[in-house]
């Protein structure tokens, strides 16, 4: 009995992170030398490579395609950098507007994706602070 009753706690304890689900991964640093600030952006908003930017999320309240990327270093101004986005491996349009008032955070950059249609949609993108 006493085997038995191990044998359930040790599968118990074994199956947590089964039940928790996968964690997510830090973001990778992003080989960007020519870049002040740089990203690359899943299409649900997380970071998966990053240089000098901080976090990038959804924004509030839109349904798709709208998305805050929070660049770390204070000392990049984007009132004056060259900000370039691309769409990753999709035929979507994209729109990047630097220095915006992202989610209600500062030093922002909102990224709008669409397909051919002009309807929001989510696509996995990268940006880059030039």
């Amino acid at each position: 009995m006493r085997v038995r009753s191990l044998a359930l706690v040790v599968a118990a304890v074994a199956s947590v992170p089964l039940l928790t689900g996968p964690a997510s991964a830090a973001p990778v640093d992003m080989n960007a030398p020519y870049a002040r600030a740089a990203a690359r952006v899943a299409a649900d908003g997380s970071l998966l490579a990053t240089k000098k930017v901080s976090s990038s999320a959804r924004l509030n309240g839109r349904a798709a395609g709208y998305y805050c990327v929070q660049v770390s270093d204070p000392t990049v101004d984007l009132r004056d950098a060259a900000v370039l986005a691309t769409v990753n491996n999709y035929r979507a349009m994209i729109t990047a507007l630097p220095n915006s008032n992202c989610n209600g955070l500062t030093r922002t950059i909102t990224i709008v994706t669409s397909n051919f249609n002009n309807d929001a949609v989510d696509v996995p993108f990268t940006v880059a602070v030039l």
